[in-house]
């Protein structure tokens, strides 16, 4: 299958952005014989993210068939649920509800540093035969005959690069989604999100944690034995410009309940990062020759850790519709479409409770009514962590909330 770039200097497929999403897109395609050129806009190896740094359960399995799981776990720390604060004091600890009898191990998520993940799935992409491009920054994307062109900067200079198929896998600030004009704000979330590392927190060591406040919230995630991932997500307007990201985290973080005292003895262990707004929407996944994976294909919010997930199992999907549809001239036009169908499908039930649960840190009665009614239910609390930690098996979704829905129906706030 493999054409190569030969004389006429076109690859079969370029793919913009070697996180997650890239990696693991360039690697299945690679795999499958194409000829697959990487570009990326960091010329020293993956950076530092914004990030919440959290596998959810149903990473696993994909990084099982990618072939990635065993490199991954050695440096990854299992999580296997979650425990919320409310803002009155109320405590929720939900784990991720069981496989089966059949299962070796408790169902689980993974914490790792991004730089450790990114660094991972990047090597398996070049053990896969795709080239890497360090350091080119992307700046268009253009039709060029029966192919595309992708232009930008490399080592300083103007260049460009030919293929008959563009991944855009370049996050929330993608220059070929932005190229597509697909771009579109969220209606009504205007969200940063600050990040840091932290030693001498306390913390519980085998679940992540998140704190809500009034329309903002806080999450530790245990990355190792005393380092601890620190992220605050709140609205832009409550965030003051200009000031040392580090120092806003940590004033947001102290001031909230239950969150405060954990940090009493805690020295921050790594620079502040920030990011924003975060949630925004495509008004389509695919073009004729483009098709959008990861976050380049919309993002919401951290809140669930749906980011990584996202991206792997957007990569999947696409490289098997790319696949499916490839001739010797590149995609069949339908393909890039008919993945574009495929992840909508698929990721919109889980935007749905994103959603939802965005409305419940808005309007704090509603987070502490939540918490409440799942607190003596710990089928429907199983629920709602097989919805948020991306499992497919879902037979216990559909058994639970068919006996559980009616003691959901939240009352009306007092006026």
């Amino acid at each position: 299958m493999k054409s190569g770039t030969g004389d006429t200097g076109i690859w079969d497929v370029v793919v913009v952005g070697a996180g997650p999403a890239g990696s693991t897109t360039a690697t299945l395609l690679a795999r499958a014989g194409l000829s697959v050129v990487l570009l990326d806009k960091s010329a020293t190896g993956p950076p530092p993210k914004v990030c919440g740094e959290f596998l959810s359960p149903g990473c696993l399995p994909i990084l099982r068939r990618l072939g990635a799981l065993s490199n991954v776990r050695a440096v990854g720390h299992p999580l296997y649920g979650m425990t919320i604060h409310t803002a009155a004091g109320r405590i929720l600890r939900a784990k991720y509800p069981d496989a089966g009898p059949a299962s070796e191990q408790s169902v689980h998520g993974l914490s790792l540093t991004r730089a450790r993940l990114d660094g991972v799935l990047l090597d398996l992409a070049t053990k896969s035969g795709a080239a890497v491009e360090a350091g080119f920054q992307v700046s268009d994307v253009r039709r060029y005959g029966s192919s595309l062109e992708v232009r930008g900067r490399l080592r300083g200079g103007e260049t460009r690069r030919r293929a008959r198929l563009v991944v855009g896998a370049d996050g929330r600030h993608s220059a070929v989604a932005r190229r597509l004009g697909v771009v579109r704000r969220h209606p009504w979330l205007d969200k940063m999100a600050l990040v840091t590392y932290a030693k001498g927190v306390r913390r519980e060591a085998d679940v992540g944690e998140i704190f809500l406040g009034r329309d903002c919230y806080a999450i530790l995630n245990p990355i190792a034995d005393d380092l601890t991932n620190i992220g605050v997500v709140a609205n832009r307007h409550d965030v003051p410009r200009g000031e040392d990201p580090r120092r806003s985290l940590w004033s947001m973080a102290r001031g909230m309940a239950g969150l405060g005292d954990r940090l009493r003895t805690a020295d921050l262990a790594a620079p502040g990062r920030c990011l924003g707004p975060l949630a925004y929407r495509v008004t389509s996944l695919s073009g004729p020759g483009v098709l959008l994976v990861g976050d380049a294909a919309g993002f919401l919010d951290p809140f669930t850790g749906e980011g990584i997930y996202a991206a792997l199992r957007s990569a999947e999907l696409a490289a098997r519709r790319v696949l499916a549809g490839w001739t010797c001239d590149g995609p069949l036009p339908s393909a890039p479409a008919a993945y574009a169908r495929d992840w909508t499908r698929e990721r919109n039930p889980k935007w749905r409770v994103c959603t939802a649960l965005q409305h419940a840190i808005r309007h704090p009665w509603l987070g502490e009514w939540i918490v409440a009614r799942l607190r003596p239910r710990p089928l429907l609390a199983g629920v709602l962590m097989a919805a948020v930690g991306d499992l497919a098996w879902m037979p216990i979704l559909r058994r639970s909330w068919s006996h559980s829905r009616s003691g959901l129906m939240p009352p009306r706030p007092d006026r």
